[in-house]
């Protein structure tokens, strides 16, 4: 119990540390994603994230954890 609520917590934390530069991405570039898509984008792109250096490498892995879950989506 005590290690799910540790879980919670740190993706919490996650959230709420790349939610300002999603919801930036998400205006700049017009995906149109809603608080839940946002929440995906960054759970998504979280192992990727963690070992980022700037905030240009934080909108390039945005954008392609965005462009492959969109390919994804809509694949056959």
């Amino acid at each position: 119990m005590a290690e799910q609520r540790q879980d919670h917590t740190a993706q919490q934390r996650l959230l709420e540390g790349w939610l300002p530069l999603a919801q930036e991405a998400n205006l700049r570039y017009g995906w149109g994603l809603d608080a839940a898509g946002l929440e995906a984008l960054i759970l998504g792109a979280a192992p990727a994230l963690q070992r980022v250096r700037s905030t240009f490498e934080a909108y390039a892995i945005l954008w392609s954890s965005y462009s492959h879950a969109q390919r994804t989506r809509t694949s056959p």
